[in-house]
């Protein structure tokens, strides 16, 4: 293995554990129970997509939060998003990742639009799911249902643009400096 092949591996996992420690600790309060920040998953999945691009580390991060979940009932989150319906989050964020690497062949405005795209998707598979495997009572009709779940895109949105753009600041800023320390 050369250096450059190494240091690639290197780079590649410590991405991959640095994606997982910050969907740990994002999602464990996701449902605002503990008053922590906001969930970085979707933008964890997309950013995954697009850095690591290894479609095989998709199951893994599929368990991880799964995990998580499982942790944040045991800690006394209700149960009430988790039934058969969670099923329908493995092409929810298999969506985001299929985005993100859609988005590594581009600039910005493509990574912009990948966010969106695969917001949207990932948002009408997560909630879809929920309708047609745990039906609410109070929303009988696919109209009200789209009704009372269409306000929460927005925030859905924002946090996962806000958490790739961090995410993008931080990776051109530790590219500058390596790029300084090489020179």
């Amino acid at each position: 293995m050369s250096a450059e092949q190494s240091l690639n591996n290197q780079r590649f996992w410590t991405v991959a554990a640095v994606l997982a420690v910050v969907m740990a600790v994002t999602r464990l309060g996701h449902f605002g129970e503990y008053g922590g920040p906001l969930d970085a998953s979707w933008a964890v999945f997309f950013l995954a997509g697009m850095w690591l691009q290894d479609l095989r580390l998709f199951p893994a991060f599929f368990v991880l939060g799964w995990v998580i979940d499982l942790a944040a009932f045991a800690l006394g989150t209700p149960t009430d998003c988790y039934s058969i319906a969670y099923l329908f989050l493995i092409p929810a964020y298999g969506s985001l990742w299929v985005a993100g690497r859609w988005a590594s062949a581009g600039g910005y405005g493509r990574i912009a639009i990948a966010v969106l795209a695969g917001a949207s998707v990932t948002f009408a598979f997560a909630n879809l799911g929920m309708f047609w495997l745990a039906p609410s009572p109070s929303a009988p009709t696919f109209t009200a249902f789209a009704s009372a779940v269409a306000g929460y895109f927005p925030g859905y949105l924002l946090t996962m643009s806000a958490y790739v753009a961090v995410g993008l600041i931080a990776d051109a800023a530790l590219r500058l400096r390596t790029a300084i320390r090489a020179s």
